[in-house]
């Protein structure tokens, strides 16, 4: 190999992982500017439902990107949700069928009847609220 030829690659080598690793930093920008849903990675236990405190089994709620889960005092549930400024909207929800005390099937009917009148949410804190157009619907807290 002659020295220009010796040159030549080098020079090609270099441009080539130059090339590399700013296509790396370009794929990783656009990656991370889609932004992260505001609830994305949280997780609730609800405290009232409709005004009433939660009086039996603990209605739960996490959230993921775009998609939600927990139970509703019994049963489990799943779908997805989306968030266009302060308002909610919950979608495609499923839960298990299985049957527990009359008293924890009724609160579990009123908690998913308040979520999927949901609204708008807002946080305050270690406090999660949505709100029907008739007012609180369902209030929650952290999860520890």
């Amino acid at each position: 190999m002659t020295l220009t030829g010796a040159m030549r690659f080098v020079l090609n080598r270099t441009n080539l992982t130059g090339l590399a690793l700013a296509s790396a930093l370009v794929a990783a920008a656009c990656a991370s500017t889609a932004p992260e849903p505001p609830l994305s990675g949280t997780r609730w236990v609800a405290q009232s439902i409709e005004g009433a405190p939660v009086a039996y089994r603990t209605p739960t709620i996490e959230f993921a990107a775009d998609r939600i889960s927990g139970t509703g005092g019994c049963n489990r549930f799943f779908g997805g949700y989306t968030i266009s400024g302060d308002r909610i909207s919950f979608g495609g929800v499923g839960a298990t069928e299985m049957a527990c005390e009359p008293v924890v099937m009724a609160q579990e009917a009123a908690f998913h009847t308040a979520l999927s009148s949901a609204q708008t949410y807002r946080r305050e804190g270690e406090t999660l609220i949505l709100s029907s157009s008739a007012g609180e619907a369902l209030v929650f807290r952290a999860a520890q």
